[in-house]
């Protein structure tokens, strides 16, 4: 049986399911309200405006119920299935409630939260974390106690993060919200991230200091003891720079007899992680080509900001450090600075000029402890004559209170020849202590400044004591003094011609 109309009080017999289906349309055309709050009418006009085909379904969710024409079985059939058809004139299609498809809904949607949102920072936690998938974007999740929202980070921003993700980590992350209709799902995608409480570099440092202490790393029994007499001594550092002029100073200083090789390397920005293991790695490759290899080297540079030293808690720079086959003094900095070279170095300076000092023997102290052992060596030797002696004379009269006269003449033979071959030894020992101390003592008269002064030499100091080095330090008049090898001269500058 079949019925039409506009109204569905008007039709008779109607079935049960549609009744409640049509009275559901009367009260949405009643209400004249849109998807989003807008007044029907208004939207069908705008609608109308826009496009021409805008009155006409997208697609089969799009069928306006303002007007029905109705198939319907009779109340006694048992039949559950009827059909309902939009008529098409244009009058019913606007009286009733604006419809969208279901894309049209889900642009509306992103369209919306565009406009409305735009770019906004989110805290939460990380869940749902798998890891950074093969094609290097991060997909997880984002959630507090209550809620959470997806999120993805593509591989561009991803690799701009300097610490290491992992789920549970609490976070900031600032990016744009976006919907996707084709699985019905809204997500941020994230430009930037940063942990909270703590700075990303921090943050970093924590986790590769947790990760190599874990290896055994930082352990005092993995590394090496490192000599306080080094005579080749390799340098890691920057180009010209303040703390490289420092420890040669202070290797100048202290032995000047120590061979100081220098191995060039950036000491801060991007490249130089990549550049200090080259360095490091440079050194040793020589050190092994030599008949003499390398007896320490001194990684390092001078102070600086946090950022600046950073380079120095890198782990490539880390492991390169571990696997060096010379030991490795970290000269970092300050002494307050403290970075993750300095936990697997085999020994860590305060500064640049304390790993040279820490690396060097004084020349003063050993100066005196070689006068020391020359006057120790010739009352050594009288005193182990003199209780030979004694010995000697103990065992003689042993020996002629309780033996024969031949017996005791035997002895005293053999004690003869004793003697005299523990004078040769003595002074064949003497001899050779005192040829050392000749030649150790030639040393120290070659590195005498009295002996550049015998040859000719002079040194010019002001009226303070100060060396004279630049025609710029005098003038007309001034009165000065010049050390010459066997005394002092006074004089006074009376003309001055540079070069």
């Amino acid at each position: 049986m079949s019925k039409s109309g506009s109204d569905s009080s008007n039709v008779r017999g109607i079935h049960p399911r549609l009744r409640d289906r049509l009275k559901a349309t009367q009260e949405a055309e009643k209400a004249q309200v849109g998807l989003f709050g807008a007044p029907l009418e208004a939207a069908s006009d705008a609608e109308s405006e826009t496009s021409p085909e805008s009155s006409k379904p997208k697609n089969r969710s799009a069928v306006k119920t303002s007007e029905k024409s109705l198939d319907i079985p009779a109340d006694n059939s048992t039949d559950d299935t009827f059909e309902l058809s939009a008529p098409k004139t244009k009058s019913s299609a606007a009286k009733g409630p604006q419809i969208f498809s279901v894309t049209e809904a889900a642009n509306e949607i992103k369209n919306t939260l565009k406009r409305s949102l735009g770019t906004l920072s989110i805290q939460g936690e990380l869940a749902d974390f798998k890891g950074v998938h093969r094609n290097g974007h991060l997909y997880c999740s984002l959630k507090d106690d209550s809620s959470q929202i997806r999120m993805v980070m593509w591989k561009q921003a991803l690799t701009k993060i300097p610490f290491e993700l992992k789920g549970g980590l609490e976070v900031i992350v600032t990016g744009k919200l976006d919907f996707y209709g084709g699985s019905g799902s809204l997500q941020i995608n994230v430009e930037r991230m940063e942990p909270v409480g703590i700075g990303a570099l921090q943050l970093k440092f924590e986790q590769l200091k947790a990760k190599l202490q874990a290896e055994g790393l930082f352990d005092e029994s993995r590394k090496r003891p490192v000599k306080a007499l080094n005579w080749r001594v390799g340098i890691v550092t920057g180009k010209s720079t303040a703390a490289l002029q420092d420890m040669l100073r202070v290797f100048s200083d202290r032995f000047p007899l120590i061979e100081v090789f220098v191995f060039q390397a950036s000491v801060q920005g991007e490249k130089a992680p990549s550049e200090i293991v080259s360095a490091i790695r440079a050194a040793n490759a020589w050190s092994a080509t030599q008949e003499k290899s390398l007896d320490v080297l001194i990684v390092g540079r001078g102070g600086g900001s946090y950022e600046d030293l950073f380079c120095f808690n890198d782990e490539k720079v880390a492991r390169a450090i571990v696997g060096s086959t010379i030991p490795v003094v970290s000269a970092i900095g300050h002494e307050i600075d403290f970075t993750i070279a300095d936990f697997v170095s085999d020994k860590r300076a305060a500064t640049p000029s304390n790993a040279a000092e820490m690396t060097s023997p004084d020349r003063q102290e050993w100066l005196r402890r070689l006068n020391d052992l020359g006057e120790f060596f010739p009352s050594r030797i009288d005193d182990m004559i003199r209780t030979r002696q004694e010995k000697v004379d103990h065992l003689t009269d042993r020996l002629v209170a309780s033996a024969p006269h031949k017996k005791l003449q035997f002895q005293r033979e053999l004690l003869q020849q004793r003697r005299e071959r523990l004078e040769r030894s003595m002074m064949q020992r003497l001899d050779h202590v005192r040829k050392q101390l000749g030649q150790r003592a030639a040393v120290l008269e070659a590195l005498s400044p009295l002996k550049v002064l015998e040859r000719g030499y002079s040194v010019a100091r002001d009226t303070q004591g100060k060396a004279l080095k630049k025609i710029s330090q005098l003038k007309a008049g001034q009165s000065f003094s010049v050390q010459l090898a066997d005394g002092l001269v006074e004089a006074q500058v009376l003309s001055l011609n540079s070069k």
